[in-house]
C-alpha cells in the first residue's frame, strides 16, 4: 500500500509543458535563434555601427561586399547593412504596432460578442460585412478616410502600414476570440 502523504510532486503548468515541448523541438530552437539574433542586431546595431543609414558618400558607391561594407554600399554609397538595419527597426516596430492593435480590436470584439449574446449577431455581421468586401479597396477608402490623423500620429511611412495591417489582422483574431469565449 501506498502512502499518499509521501507523494509531494507539484502539478504541472500548461506554460511549463509548452516550453518543454519547444525546447525538444530542433527546428522551433533554430527559428527562434535566428529571430532573435535578427531582432538583436536590428535594435542594437545602428547604435554600434558605424555607418548612418542616410549617409551619402559618392567615393565609394557601388561597391561589393568587404570588410568595411559588408554588404557593399548602393549608387550613392550609402551602406546597405546600415539602411537593412534602419528598414528593419520601422518594420518591427510597424509589426508589433500592427499586432498589438489588431489583438486588442479582435480580441475586445470577440469577447463582447461571446459574453453579450445580444450583441454577437450585430457585431459578427459587421465583421462579415467587412470580411465579404476585397481586401484592397477596403484598405485604399480607409486610408482615404484617416490619411492625415495616421500621418500626424504615426509619421508618413508607419501610420498608413500600421493601420493597414492591423485593419487586416483584425478579423482572423475576432474570429478566434469569439469562438474562444463561447
Amino acid at each position: 500500500m501506498t502512502d499518499n502523504s509521501t507523494i509531494t510532486a507539484k502539478p504541472r503548468s500548461k506554460i511549463r509543458d509548452v516550453w518543454d515541448q519547444f525546447k525538444s523541438h530542433k527546428g522551433a530552437l533554430l527559428g527562434a535563434i535566428i529571430f532573435f539574433s535578427i531582432v538583436l542586431l536590428v535594435m542594437v546595431g545602428p547604435f554600434v555601427w558605424p555607418f548612418d543609414a542616410n549617409q551619402i558618400d559618392i567615393r565609394s558607391r557601388n561597391q561589393g561586399p568587404s570588410l568595411l561594407h559588408p554588404f557593399g554600399t548602393d549608387q550613392l554609397g550609402r551602406d546597405t547593412l546600415a539602411r537593412m538595419m534602419a528598414g528593419g527597426r520601422t518594420s518591427i516596430a510597424v509589426g508589433l504596432a500592427a499586432m498589438a492593435l489588431s489583438l486588442f480590436f479582435g480580441s475586445f470584439i470577440g469577447v463582447t460578442a461571446g459574453f453579450y449574446r445580444k450583441l454577437d449577431g450585430a457585431l459578427m455581421r459587421f465583421t462579415d460585412l467587412f470580411l465579404s468586401l476585397p481586401l484592397l479597396p477596403l484598405l485604399l477608402v480607409m486610408m482615404l478616410l484617416f490619411r492625415e490623423p495616421l500621418s500626424q500620429a504615426y509619421g508618413p511611412e508607419k501610420g498608413h502600414v500600421c493601420f493597414n495591417s492591423s485593419f487586416y489582422w483584425y478579423y482572423q483574431l475576432d474570429a478566434y476570440s469569439k469562438n474562444s469565449a463561447s
